[in-house]
This record gives structure tokens, sequence and C-alpha cells, in this order.
């Protein structure tokens, strides 16, 4: 059984205060408190704790922290997809912050027998009028799937999500670059051709020429279609 007071007093022990007012200026919209503790720890706490995720979940997320450990203790759990499902849904309704989603997304790991099941997880989120649940979609998507028909899908999602919100938009310009390191002349062709907003392909085309995976044949043509 998961000693609440024990992990709080334990996650106040591990409180870095320069670190928390850093971190509070780069998360900005997280609406819970922080403490300040670094992400390896987090990462160290939530693996000790994932075979108990559905306890841990249970329990109240009182500060920023307990709540990325609640995500990443469900990402890192050995349990199969089907049982997760309701946890993930949960935890992407509690996120209000790209840290919180980017870090699930990166810690969630399916096995191939899984992967229609996360992909029609996905699918209802990538159109959801939820900024951050959006965002969890997108993210999750190309941090799965990287064939080359998954770049034309996700390209083809990202011309109907809905633009205009900052941290959407700003994942649909990163899944971008990283489908360029994998097909970067299919990428340039999509920039070339798509309907997304300016704002997102500038922002695409900064991440690509950002990249150093990327030749300069291909920034070049991603600059000139952003323009």
């Amino acid at each position: 059984m998961i000693d609440e007071k024990a992990l709080r007093e334990r996650l106040y022990s591990l409180s870095d205060e320069k670190y928390r007012e850093f971190n509070k200026s780069i998360v900005r919209t997280c609406k819970l408190p922080y403490i300040g503790v670094r992400t390896p720890e987090l990462k160290r706490i939530a693996k000790e704790l994932s075979p108990q995720y559905a306890e841990l979940f249970a329990l109240p997320a009182d500060s920023y922290e307990e709540l990325l450990i609640k995500g990443l203790a469900v990402a890192m759990a050995k349990a199969p997809l089907g049982e997760k499902l309701p946890y993930i849904q949960r935890y992407a309704a509690l996120i209000d912050n790209w840290a919180a989603c980017d870090l699930f997304c990166s810690a969630l790991k399916v096995k191939k027998d899984e992967r229609d099941m996360l992909s029609e997880l996905i699918d209802g989120m990538l159109f959801s009028d939820e900024e951050y649940i959006a965002r969890v979609g997108i993210v999750l998507f190309f941090s799965n799937f990287k064939g080359e028909s998954d770049a034309r899908r996700a390209f083809a999602a990202y011309e109907r999500i809905q633009p205009g919100r900052y941290y959407v938009d700003m994942a649909i310009a990163w899944g971008i670059s990283v489908y360029c390191v994998y097909f970067p002349a299919l990428t340039a062709e999509f920039l070339e051709t798509c309907t997304l907003c300016a704002d997102i392909k500038k922002k695409a085309a900064q991440k690509i020429r950002d990249s150093r995976r990327v030749d300069i044949e291909i920034k070049e043509r991603a600059t000139k279609a952003c323009r």
C-alpha cells in the first residue's frame, strides 16, 4: 500500500529551489504548485511505484510532481495496454502543461500486438477540443508510429486538427520535424502543398532548420515552402 504522506515527504526532501523556479518558468501553465524535483528522480520514483499505478492514481495530486508521477507510473507499468487505457484517458484529461504530456508520451511503450489499440486511442484524442488531449494524441502518434504510411496519416490529420492553440500547433510542428528526419522528401513535399496555417508551417521549418539530422537541401526547401 502506498503511503501518501511518505511519498510527499520524499518529494520535498528532493526539492531544489533553483530548479523549482526554473521549471516553473518554462512549464508555466500548470495550475498546481511546484516542489522542484528533477525529472530523473521523478522517473525513478514512478518506476518504483509503477506496479501499483492504479492505487497511485487514486491518490490526490497536489503538486506538479505528483501529477507527473501518476502519468509516468501508468506509462511504465508492465501491464497490458487494455488495462491501462482508462488511466491513460483520465491522465490526459488532467494534463494542463506540455511537460506532463511529453514525458508521459515518451515513457509509454507498447507491444506490437497492442499497436492497433494504441492507434484507436490516439484517433479519439487527435481532434479533441481540449488542447492538451489533442497534444497527447499528436505526440503519442509520432513517438510510436514512424513508418512512411504513418507519416502520410499524420500529415493528413494535421490538416484537419483545429489550429490556433499554441501547444497543439507546436506539437504539429514538432511532428513534422520528426517525420522529416525519416522521410525528408515526403515532408518537404507536404510543406509545399499542405493547407496548414502559416504559423504552424513557420514553426515546423524552424524545427527542421534546427535539426542536425536533416540535410541542407531539405532545410532550404522547407524554409522556402513556409515563407
